[in-house]
């Protein structure tokens, strides 16, 4: 294996063996100096002056500077100096930005269980909480008429679309700007002009963006409606600032291709770079008066805060001290188990091993405490696993600086070794072999490789060419490894048996069918493994000719050689005898007489050996309440019992009814107690006997648990001797396993049970087959026995996942949910009555030395599984170093996942993405919500009075059609709607200062009374209040997308009378799916289609899609009575087009990309996202935060890179232009109108004249009929 050697230090752990010493990188060394020098220093001062480009969001006054950090807002004079603290509830308080005067700051947080606007007095004092509405508000300046600016999504059609807004400090209804959509807006002093980008991307983390996105920064008449585009670069122009009669903005438009500061003179046009940075980009930069009117704006760049003098042009650095206690720096004591992540069973089930928050532990099944093997905070150990002797425990970790593979004493005693080293990559799992003297480890290249308990030697036994990784299983003799390999021209797998001794690799199934989860018998005569190769039950849709073949695995069991007996060979009925016969019957009475004697003379005390347990023994008795179970008439019944307790402290058993017996499929007894359980299933049916030993006598319940019946059962010891020979230990013995590959797959035996979706095969102590069955309305964990007389599926526990097998076999690790797990018996009718207990798995964590881990991990997340090995060109160890310095002064987890994001985005590309983490939580409130927009209207009684109150100005529902797109409003029966007031939410009355979401606080899901009324004023009748009670909603937002679609698709019927068809794909996911057929079938007749992709989110890649849209017409047949059936009768024919927008992306750029590579119409509107190198997934991070790495990029089947970066261009551009949009106007959809209606006159779809009734009355057909 290749060795780092350069930059490295050596060091010995004071806790390690010193003959074992560690090489590692000089980064990892940095990080440790950085990490114990802060901890120093914060101990010596309580004053700290952080890098600044931790003070994030910042804006200016004419005195001072506001700015976040860890999480709070300060305040410092804007020449710099010690902040003053204003605020600090729970959750991340931002965005903040003085008022014209200076004396008020508006700012983001939540002190009362929602993200809302607030203000304060730059004084200091109550906060004034502005907003209610549940969704975010970014909040952009401050108008010159004292008013907040800010842009959401919570009233849009689209997730994806936000809108601008003013709103009173004071509060009351949010006044939403003429433009569609849009962000980051300022208005001009004036008020005339609002400068803005129709959408942002600014913590977008992609640098040096040039794709469809990329922001344009347009100007908008408040007064004329008149507008004008002011920006052209193809790349980034953003967060405009009006100061005076300019505009100044950020763009990456310079040489340095970093978002600098620049001005735009409307007077003019002439555009200016102000700015020249070229390390780090300038971020959120905000807009002052300056000293005397010249203007000024504060920004962050890397490590610095920023105030640059516009009438200078020159930017200085401001120094900021951060005064008092540093909280979230201090060490935290977290619940580990809120971070359970991998983990497994012990060798015989005492025990579990669990990867939590970055450490390894191991928890008991039962009785006994926690045990913490690993207590880091700057190390991440991973992926543990328990040897199948006991005394290992082997896992992953990152304490050299790469990681590795390390081995420790289960019990926390003894020596850790570092069995691994020079790695340089990301290791996924380990596989004990039987024998404890060897693993196997596979990494992220799909490598399967060895290593030696003893040595630390590896080999790489072979590899997965698709890096697909490999499930390794072991036979019991060590020798044999099994595993599923893609094969290299397949997406099929086959079954692969690799020889240790040998060192060789064997193929042993075809690949024909995708062949999978292979394991070896404990008996050492069978691999097991599933195959999907059931193709005899497809699932056809309802509405089209549509199918897929689903659930179609099947269990194989192959014998590994020609002394393995065929397990259900048919024996015939015949009796047998001895010719010895009577020559036996004497001799054997013979020594019964002897033994007879032998007893006689014994001691009293050595005539028998005493029990081996209480329960041992055979016990008769009756059960009762029979009746009740469907067919039985008697409510009784005598029966005898079983039980054999073994020497090693199992129990097996059996119980005897009407002349039929059978075997539990498990047996527990608790001596201390008396309890006694057994369990038993045949067929479906799984029986469950629980009762109590008291003296000879046990009673108790049994229980039918899939038809909940249960009645009594008692049972009394009796003198008979229980025969121990029926239940045999079935594991095989500890001979060599031989395995014939000569006609291997031919061998194969298809299980008897149904086929479904299987995976995690293991086997039992017995040689029991058990697996997940993931085809059930639950997972499930199921057990069979092929050499039973009738074999059949049992479950062992159905609504839970398999996590592991114990190394003797006989114990099952199970989860439910993330969270919950237990260990059982590997046998039928298990339960998880008694779950693991997680209490006490508290640790210490040092954020400072696990921000470090974190980082660092995410750096190599994107080292190890980007999808090019040159990383775009960058270099990627620089990139670390360089943000590596802010990390020093990141005063919170947020500001933590703050620097990964600007470190990812310097790869430039789609789908870098960072989000999660354990930072600071708050609380959460939900808001009611009725489907409705509002406005305040006032109405003015006969003696001059005004009153005022909420109106409700639109009902939002989708089509008529649309039974599932209707709200509390749209209900039948609801008195209210459209033009109606709304006073009182449950008597109380609804204040108008405040908007009207703040009489809806806590309402969302409860029976919830509003008072109702026709006018404010006027007689009763006039007045008509009334109570009405419904359930508002959690969210609308399904409502304001499903009324958004109907929009548009009623809009499209009306100007072209019915012609075109309108569909609306949000995404390429399951809900762009699901609303792509649901509204194509209903419009197959349309001449011509419209598909709207604008603001598609991505998903899959969307070929599904293409070929619903792409069936063109093969023929017709022809019928007597009813119209003639065009085939395929699930298509559409006929001219169509796409509408695309920078805001579709990802499979939103492959969506329109195969529809014009399918020639199906032209792309209509702008240049989409350009997002084509996808995601798969990749591990996360200790404390839950998630980098999204790009694993796989397109490219074209001429050999070039596209789409990636710039997007898929439009055949006819069609611009946004906000002053064409002013009252609901859609130019790229009027566009498409236009052009589906000259494709309808100049290239529609005619259907073929049938022809004439065919004469068949000479001999065969005609010529022209052939």
């Amino acid at each position: 294996m290749p060795t780092i050697s350069d930059g490295q230090a050596t060091w010995t752990h004071p806790d390690r063996n010193p003959k074992q010493e560690q090489e590692i990188p000089m980064r990892m060394t940095k990080q440790l100096a950085c990490a114990i020098g802060l901890a120093i220093a914060s101990t010596a001062t309580a004053q700290h002056q952080p890098q600044a480009g931790m003070l994030r969001y910042p804006d200016v006054s004419q005195t001072h500077i506001v700015f976040s950090y860890a999480n709070d807002l300060w305040l410092v004079p804007k020449s710099g100096g010690t902040a003053t603290r204003l605020s600090s509830p729970a959750g991340n308080e931002s965005l903040a930005k003085f008022s014209p005067d200076g004396q008020t700051i508006a700012f983001n947080a939540n002190y009362d269980g929602g993200r809302d606007l607030y203000t304060m007095s730059v004084a200091g004092g109550v906060p004034n909480r502005v907003t209610h509405h549940p969704a975010f508000e970014w909040l952009t300046d401050w108008t010159a008429d004292g008013r907040l600016l800010f842009f959401q999504n919570g009233l849009a059609g689209l997730p994806r679309q936000t809108q601008i807004f003013t709103v009173s400090p004071e509060g009351g209804l949010p006044e939403r700007l003429p433009v569609p959509y849009g962000a980051n807006g300022s208005i001009s002093p004036d008020g005339q002009w609002l400068a803005y980008t129709p959408h942002s991307r600014d913590t977008r983390t992609w640098k040096r963006y040039r794709g469809g996105m990329a922001t344009d920064i347009w100007l908008f008449n408040l007064e004329t409606h008149e507008s004008r585009k002011i920006t052209d670069w193809e790349g980034t122009d953003s967060i405009p600032m009006w100061h005076g009669a300019k505009v100044y903005y950020l763009s990456d438009n310079g040489p340095e291709h970093r978002l600098n500061i620049w001005s735009y003179d409307p007077a003019d046009g002439e555009r200016s770079q102000i700015t020249h940075f070229a390390d780090y980009d300038c971020k959120f930069p905000s807009i002052g008066p300056g000293d005397d009117g010249e203007g000024e704006i504060v920004f962050q760049n890397g490590s610095a805060l920023y105030l640059l003098d516009l009438g200078s042009g020159q930017s200085r650095q401001i120094s900021v001290t951060i005064p008092g206690e540093r909280v979230k720096v201090r060490p935290q004591t977290i619940d580990a188990a809120e971070f359970l992540a991998a983990g497994g069973i012990s060798s015989t089930g005492k025990r579990a091993v669990v990867e939590a928050r970055g450490d390894i532990w191991t928890i008991p099944a039962e009785h006994g405490a926690p045990r913490q093997l690993t207590d880091t905070s700057g190390v991440a150990e991973r992926t543990p696993a328990w040897s199948p002797d006991g005394k290992w425990i082997a896992y992953f970790s990152d304490e050299s600086g790469e990681y590795e593979l390390y081995l420790t004493q289960s019990d926390g005693k003894g020596e850790t070794r570092q069995l691994t080293s020079g790695n340089k990559t990301y290791f996924f799992s380990i596989s004990w072999a039987p024998d404890s003297e060897k693993l196997v480890i596979t990494d992220k290249a799909g490598n399967i490789i060895l290593v030696d308990v003893e040595t630390g030697e590896q080999s790489v036994l072979d590899r997965d060419e698709w890096a697909n990784q490999p499930r390794v299983e072991w036979s019991k003799d060590s020798r044999w490894l099994t595993y599923a390999k893609t094969g290299p021209k397949s997406m099929s797998s086959a079954i692969w048996i690799y020889d240790i001794e040998n060192g060789e690799a064997h193929q042993v199934t075809s690949g024909f069918f995708n062949d999978t989860s292979p394991t070896f018998s404990r008996k050492g005569d069978f691999l097991f493994y599933t195959s999907n190769r059931d193709f005899v039950d497809p699932s056809y849709e309802d509405v089209g000719l549509s199918f897929i073949y689903d659930d179609t695995g099947k269990l194989i069991a192959v014998p590994l050689n020609e002394d393995v007996e065929y397990p259900w060979s048919i024996e015939a009925d015949e009796e047998s005898w001895s010719e010895e016969a009577d020559e036996q019957t004497e001799d054997q009475a013979d020594e019964s007489d002897g033994a007879a004697d032998e007893e006689q003379d014994a001691a009293p005390g050595e005539q028998a050996d005493e029990p081996r347990s209480p329960i041992h023994g055979v016990w008769a008795g009756k059960v009762k309440g029979l009746s009740q179970i469907p067919g039985m008439t008697q409510d009784e019944m005598e029966f005898k019992m079983t039980i054999i307790a073994r020497d090693d402290g199992s129990f097996v058993g059996s119980s005897e009814a009407m002349g039929e017996s059978a075997q539990f499929d498990s047996v527990s007894f608790d001596e201390a107690t008396g309890k006694f359980t057994a369990t038993l299933s045949q067929g479906p049916i799984t029986q469950k006997m629980e009762g109590t030993l008291s003296g000879d006598t046990i009673t108790g319940t049994w229980t039918i648990v899939e038809m909940d019946l249960s009645g009594q059962f008692e049972v009394t010891r009796t003198d008979e001797e229980p025969d121990e020979s029926e239940f045999e230990d079935e594991a095989g013995d500890d001979e060599p396993i031989e395995i014939d590959f000569e006609g291997f797959e031919s061998r194969g035996l298809e299980l008897p049970v149904e086929s479904g979706n299987f995976a995690s095969l293991v086997t039992n102590d017995k040689g029991h087959l058990i697996y997940m069955r993931m085809d059930g309305p639950v997972p499930a964990v199921k057990i069979i026995d092929i050499t039973d007389d009738e074999p059949s599926e049992k479950t062992v526990i159905a609504g839970a996942g398999l996590a592991g097998i114990s190394g003797d076999g006989k114990k099952l690790l199970v989860a439910q949910g993330p969270t919950r797990f237990g260990i059982i018996n590997a046998a039928a009718g298990q339960s998880l009555s008694k779950p693991l207990s997680t209490d006490g798995l508290d640790k210490v964590v040092d954020p400072r030395a696990e921000w470090e881990q974190i980082f660092t991990d995410a750096w190599r997340r994107h080292r190890d599984f980007f999808y090019v090995k040159n990383m775009h060109g960058v270099d990627w160890e620089a990139v670390y170093e360089q943000y590596h310095a802010m990390l020093n002064d990141a005063a919170s987890r947020e500001d933590v996942s703050f620097i990964i994001g600007e470190m990812i985005a310097e790869l430039n590309v789609g789908h870098a993405y960072y989000w999660g983490g354990d930072g600071e939580t708050e609380s959460t409130r939900n808001v009611g919500m009725l489907g409705a927009d509002f406005v305040l209207a006032s109405e003015t009684d006969d003696d001059g009075n005004m009153h005022t109150a909420y109106k409700i100005a639109k009902v939002y529902h989708g089509a008529p059609w649309d039974s599932d797109a209707r709200g509390p409003l749209s209900t039948h029966g609801i008195d209210a709607g459209e033009g109606d007031y709304i006073l009182a939410v449950n008597g109380r009355k609804i204040n108008t200062a405040l908007d009207p979401w703040a009489a809806f606080i806590g309402t969302a899901g409860k029976e919830t009374t509003i008072t109702f009324a026709d006018a404010l004023v006027g007689d009763d009748e006039t007045r008509n209040e009334r109570d009405i009670t419904l359930k508002p909603l959690a969210s609308e937002s399904n409502l304001r997308y499903r009324a958004w679609i109907e929009k548009n698709r009623s809009y499209v019927e009306q100007a072209t009378d019915g012609k075109v068809g309108y569909i609306y794909v949000p995404d390429t996911g399951i809900n762009g799916q699901n609303d792509l057929f649901r509204q194509f079938y209903g419009q197959i007749g349309k001449d011509a289609l419209i598909i709207d992709e604008r603001w598609n989110g991505g998903g899959q890649i969307p070929t599904r899609f293409i070929e619903l849209l792409n069936r063109p017409r093969t023929n017709y047949w022809a019928r007597r009575d009813g119209k003639d059936w065009p085939w395929p009768p699930d298509s559409h024919q006929g001219p169509k087009c796409m509408l695309i927008n920078g805001l579709a992306g990802s499979g939103g750029d492959m969506f329109p990309w195969l529809f014009k590579f399918n020639n199906l119409g032209k792309l209509i509107g702008m240049r989409t996202w350009g997002g084509l190198v996808g995601i798969s997934g990749v591990p996360g991070l200790i404390d839950g935060g998630y980098t999204a790495v790009p694993t796989f990029g397109f490219y074209e089947t001429n050999g070039t890179w596209g789409i990636e970066g710039h997007g898929v261009d439009p055949d006819i551009e069609v611009v946004d232009d906000p002053a064409k949009m002013v009252d609901g106007g859609d130019p790229q959809l009027d566009a498409a109108i236009k052009h589906m209606l000259e494709e309808i006159e100049r290239n529609p779809y005619r259907p073929v004249k049938r022809p004439p009734d065919p004469d068949r009355s000479g001999m065969g057909v005609t010529e022209e009929d052939k």
